[in-house]
């Protein structure tokens, strides 16, 4: 006789987020493929986790809402969803790190390697996520096992997560050196339009903060429950892994998943503009440019302006 199994206030949670999550990141990608002005290399890394963001919802969604049991195909597919998405989160932050830093060089930089970064990451996910049915049958699969824990534990969440955390503090710390400098140069410069200008860009400089702190403080709450998950698991003590963790785990990773397409593209302006198109809420004749001028971009336009004005004032 088999028993249906009882329907918890927690699959009902976790099953409502991952059609979240697919419905979310499916518009993200629905919206690029159709809108030639969101084709860029930017959302061309957005629709990579996008897609990896909709593994993460479909095995989820096997798992809560139709009380899958296949312990083999759903470790293959949220492996592949999760180092997926540790990949292109830190492909994102390559892509936006590179923008401010080398803003004259972007975009020969990222049309030369977007897609070789695009399959890597891709290809990362699938060799981990397969590598564990190579020693299935084997005599030492559980010490294999161990040691792949630690490998995916290292090389495929702390090294990113380590290195996405480092990225963003830098970012921010460039962006207060930037808009610092433009306060002491924007009392040398003549002209009230200019002068206005640079105040405006100075005072943006809170709400770049903020977008940068609210990245990196997500991540952390996104990945933290998985990465003990994997930690406990990977030295042979899962009891120091409290009961209420298996639920917290896929809680976070649906709710990141779920957040992962507001920060980077709902809230992007070429995103909000095709949606205000789409709901008519723009008026017919108006024409509307799609200015990437979110915080990540004016961090560049500030880089940008910043080298101008030095290399005028040199040139003076």
């Amino acid at each position: 006789m088999v028993i249906a199994k009882q329907i918890t206030a927690v699959d009902v949670v976790i099953s409502i987020l991952a059609v979240i999550t697919l419905m979310a990141n499916g518009t993200v990608c629905i919206l690029v493929f159709t809108n030639r002005n969101l084709r860029t290399y930017t959302n061309g890394f957005i629709v990579s986790l996008a897609v990896s963001d909709i593994l993460v919802g479909v095995a989820l969604f096997l798992q809560y809402a139709l009380s899958m049991d296949n312990r083999i195909v759903l470790n293959v597919l949220f492996t592949t969803a999760l180092v997926g998405s540790v990949a292109n989160l830190t492909a994102v932050t390559f892509d936006r790190h590179l923008a401010c830093t080398q803003p004259f060089d972007y975009q020969n930089i990222i049309a030369r390697y977007f897609i070789k970064i695009v399959a890597f990451c891709w290809t990362a996910a699938v060799i981990s996520a397969l590598l564990p049915l190579s020693w299935l049958e084997s005599n030492s699969a559980a010490l294999a096992l161990r040691i792949y824990q630690f490998g995916i534990l290292i090389i495929c969440i702390v090294a990113p997560y380590t290195w996405i955390f480092l990225c963003y503090l830098r970012l921010f710390w460039q962006v207060h050196k930037i808009v610092k400098r433009e306060r002491k140069m924007a009392m040398h410069v003549r002209g009230a339009h200019q002068c206005c200008e640079r105040t405006k860009r100075v005072s943006s400089e809170a709400k770049i903060a903020k977008v940068f702190c609210v990245i990196a403080f997500l991540f952390v709450v996104s990945w933290l429950p998985i990465i003990w998950t994997t930690f406990v698991y990977a030295i042979g003590k899962p009891y120091l892994m409290p009961e209420v963790m298996h639920s917290l785990s896929s809680f976070t990773l649906a709710v990141g998943s779920v957040i992962n397409p507001i920060l980077y593209s709902f809230l992007k302006p070429d995103f909000r503009n095709v949606y205000k198109k789409i709901f008519c809420l723009i008026p017919r004749g108006e024409k509307r440019t799609y200015k990437d001028d979110n915080a990540f971009t004016r961090a560049t336009n500030l880089t940008k302006s910043a080298s101008r004005l030095l290399q005028e004032q040199t040139n003076l």
